[in-house]
């Protein structure tokens, strides 16, 4: 059975927050008009980067919306007039200190569709190797480290690496090594 019609009437952006940025929707529903609100974000990236002896980088950061520190794949904003890839190269060697040349695409994914408008672009860094030290925003609480492709595996299935976006990314690099 095919889903009814669903008609966005208007759109406004009604505050701008940093990175993010409030839109009020107006929608035709087979109810009448309802209004909900979602967040315009731009795009980001996520980089799972192995080494040249085959173990994965990972950062741990601290996170506001949970108050903890969690384990994670590099990754951030890709900026206005950046292309993922350009991002995905900043982003690792900013969060981490390390460089590859060898970025592979993972794909893309929606990180919240029912709220976000945005995709968070999936990276794999082969041969990543450290190319100085990190070097992060100043709002950031980072630090990097290195872990072997076990110690990851067993990270993801204990649910020590669980944000959601490291575990695709994650997942879909370890499909690929």
């Amino acid at each position: 059975m095919p889903l009814p019609p669903v008609q966005r009437l208007s759109s406004a952006i009604i505050g701008r927050h940093g990175i993010f940025d409030i839109v009020r929707h107006e929608i035709e529903g087979t109810d009448g008009p309802r209004v909900y609100f979602t967040l315009q974000m731009p795009d980001w990236v996520s980089i799972a980067a192995v080494t040249t002896d085959g173990r994965i980088v990972l950062v741990q950061q601290y996170r506001h919306g949970i108050n903890e520190v969690t384990l994670e794949t590099a990754g951030g904003i890709v900026d206005e007039g950046e292309t993922p890839e350009l991002a995905a190269r900043r982003e690792l060697r900013e969060e981490t200190g390390f460089a590859s040349k060898d970025l592979e695409p993972l794909g893309w994914v929606h990180p919240n569709p029912a709220v976000q408008n945005n995709r968070c672009h999936l990276f794999l860094a082969r041969r990543a190797e450290a190319a100085g030290a990190p070097a992060p925003d100043e709002d950031e609480h980072i630090e990097p480290v290195v872990l072997s492709v076990g110690e990851v595996q067993k990270a993801l299935d204990e649910g020590t690496i669980g944000h959601a976006l490291a575990v695709v990314t994650l997942e879909r690099a370890l499909r690929r090594l």
